[in-house]
Formats: structure tokens, C-alpha cells, sequence
């Protein structure tokens, strides 16, 4: 009897902890689940320090702004910023927990070796991605987007001014990166169209600051005009040594807005953004110029139009919860036109939104229209 009440005892206090781990368990495993059915969780992986720091902090204020500048809204929407120092391995690290742990269901980031680190695994995640670069490999499979002035659109805008202004031989200067090469590849297999020649193609590595010895190769070709296509501070330092040894017809097809120093290029011509909206750029210059001596930086108004695009596609969704980034990703397909601070953008079926290109020449250390 004894034995038999000493049994029951073993087995109610058996079955309570069972009850108690399951309980336990079933918590856990919920707090690794986003529960949350009304917060939209929006991530973005920027360079917050290193060298595109200048740039990075410009995007970061752009997503700011755009998430204060949200209207009434079904969804409830959250930004998780995380610094990758413009680097690809904490880029790779970033975007698994921005995933894996902040449950964000989309990504935002910048540059072309980034978005091509971070594309397989938001693709193999599920998870939408916009990059903000030039490479279109980026926006490979079902969840990856680019939003950018294509190499094309870049390439012929500064080939037809080129044709324009009569010149014929052009020199190149390239850093070895992913965006680049496929500027690279565009103004190559463009130039006949407009009669333009590469006559002199110079690559270099990222984190070169000795350019003399490429430049001296470069000289007896004597282009018609030399095209930059670095970032900075890169692309400053090879600007002042092109111009040391009396080289002063420089240009660039990828966007003086790369540089943080334009000073450097006072006089000069280059590919730009489009007009941007004149009452987004008054307000951004307005809310950040005095605190960050922030102008139009590189990615700015990208990031800005790429959050909007991300918010109208889940606020399209009328079943229950809240939408999956399966269902947004299929959303920004079938948006087609959507009007943003750059305009009238169009995302086309292999998931790029090309964004208008301009000619503009720095004066006074601001880039202004031609």
C-alpha cells in the first residue's frame, strides 16, 4: 500500500514536470517565432564607420526620415539598422541576424560587393532584399530587387555627353569591384555607338593610394577625357594625382555623390541622379545639413523610395496577420510604376528599378545641373 501511494506520488510529480518542460519548451520555441502580428520589421545594413561612413550615416537618416514620414497605416513599421563597416564577412554576419533573430522581413543595403553577399541568403531565406548598387546580379531570384541607375543608363547618359562636347578617345581608371566592372562592361560595349574609343583601361584594388605608377602607363595614350570609376576617398587621391601631373580632363559615369570630398572636382562633369523631389531634398538638408553637415549623399534618395516601395507593397495585403515577405516580394513585381523622390520608377521583371541619370558639374563643392 505504502509502496503503491509512494508510486502515484512519483507520478504525479513526473507528469507536472513534464507538463512544466512542455510549457517551457512551447515558450521558447514562440519566442523564436516573430508574434507580432501588426509590426513590420524593415532592416538595413549600412556602412556606419570606414570609409563610406559619410554615406552610410546619409542612408540612415534617409530611412529615418521615410519611417517618420509614414502616413496612417495599417501596419506598424520598425527599422533594425545594423553597421557593417563596409565590409562583406560583417555584412554576411548582419543579414543572418537580421533574419535569424530580428525576424525582419525585408533588407535594405548598399554597394555592390554587399548586395552580392547578402542576395543568396535573403534569396535562400525567403526574405525580400533591395539593393542599392549597380551590379544586376544582385537582384538574381525571387527575392532580391536593385534600385539604381542600371550601367546602361549610366554608360549612355555620359557616352552622349561625350559625343556632344566632341570628344572621341576616353581613358579609364576602375576599381576592382563588382558595380564597377559592370559600369565598366557597359560603357566597352556602348562606346562605338556614340564614337567614342577606350584607348587606355587601368585597374586597381581597393585601398590603393599610390596611383602614380598607373597613370604613367595611362599617359601616352593622351584620351580625350579620363572616366573615374572608383569610390572614395579612392577616387578623390586619384583625382589630385591626375591633376599633379597636369591632368584636368577628368569626368566620372559613376556619381560624384560617391565622393565626400567634391571640392576636388570644382569645374568638373559627371553622371548624376536625376532631378530628386526639390521638397524631399529642402526637407532632408533642412532635418540633417546643420546637425551632420549632411548634403545628397550616395543611396539617399534610393534608400528612401526602396522603404516607401517595401511599405505600399505590405500595405496592400488584406488577409489575416500581417503580410509574409513572400507575399511583398510578389507585390513589388506587380507594382510596375511607383512614383518616388526620384521620380517615375519602374521595376521591370527581373526585379531592377532603373532610376533617371543626369549630367552635372560640381561648382562651389555642390553638384548642380548643367
Amino acid at each position: 500500500m505504502y509502496t503503491q501511494v509512494i508510486m502515484k506520488n512519483r507520478n504525479i510529480i513526473f507528469v507536472s514536470i513534464a507538463i512544466i518542460l512542455a510549457i517551457f519548451i512551447g515558450f521558447a520555441i514562440s519566442q523564436g517565432r516573430d508574434t507580432d502580428t501588426k509590426t513590420i520589421k524593415i532592416g538595413a545594413i549600412l556602412p556606419l564607420t570606414g570609409t563610406q561612413a559619410f554615406a552610410g550615416e546619409g542612408m540612415k537618416n534617409a530611412l529615418e526620415m521615410a519611417l517618420h514620414d509614414l502616413p496612417n497605416t495599417k501596419y506598424k513599421y520598425e527599422l533594425v539598422i545594423a553597421n557593417n563597416a563596409f565590409d562583406v564577412k560583417s555584412s554576411i554576419s548582419a543579414a543572418q541576424k537580421l533574419i535569424d533573430v530580428d525576424k525582419v522581413s525585408a533588407i535594405i543595403d548598399a554597394y555592390a560587393p554587399i548586395g552580392n553577399a547578402v542576395s543568396p541568403i535573403t534569396e535562400k531565406a525567403h526574405i525580400v532584399h533591395i539593393g542599392v548598387a549597380f551590379d544586376p546580379k544582385i537582384a538574381e531570384g525571387d527575392y532580391n530587387f536593385l534600385l539604381f541607375t542600371t550601367p546602361d543608363t549610366a554608360a549612355r547618359a555620359f557616352l552622349a555627353e561625350m559625343q556632344k562636347r566632341g570628344l572621341h578617345t576616353l581613358g579609364i581608371f576602375r576599381v576592382n569591384n563588382q558595380g564597377i566592372f559592370a559600369v565598366y562592361s557597359s560603357l566597352e560595349s556602348l562606346a562605338n555607338q556614340y564614337g567614342v574609343t577606350i584607348v587606355s583601361d587601368q585597374m586597381f584594388q581597393p585601398g590603393e593610394r599610390d596611383f602614380k605608377s598607373l597613370i604613367a602607363k595611362s599617359a601616352p595614350s593622351k584620351p580625350d577625357l579620363y572616366a573615374l570609376l572608383a569610390l572614395s576617398p579612392e577616387l578623390e587621391i586619384l583625382t589630385r594625382q591626375l591633376q599633379d601631373q597636369g591632368i584636368h580632363d577628368i569626368s566620372s559615369t559613376i556619381y560624384f555623390e560617391l565622393a565626400k570630398d567634391k571640392s576636388v572636382f570644382e569645374g568638373l562633369w559627371s553622371v548624376g541622379y536625376g532631378e530628386i523631389s526639390p521638397d524631399f531634398v529642402a526637407k532632408y538638408k533642412a532635418k540633417y545639413k546643420a546637425k551632420y553637415n549632411q548634403d545628397i549623399t550616395f543611396g539617399v534618395p534610393n534608400v528612401y523610395d526602396a522603404f516607401n516601395i517595401l511599405v505600399q507593397s505590405a500595405e496592400s495585403y488584406s488577409g489575416p496577420g500581417k503580410p509574409s515577405s513572400e507575399f511583398i516580394a510578389k507585390q513589388i513585381q506587380r507594382v510596375g510604376d511607383f512614383q518616388g523622390v526620384l521620380g517615375k520608377l519602374h521595376v521591370d521583371s527581373a526585379g531592377i528599378i532603373d532610376t533617371p541619370a543626369s549630367i552635372k558639374i560640381v561648382k562651389d563643392g555642390v553638384l548642380v545641373g548643367v
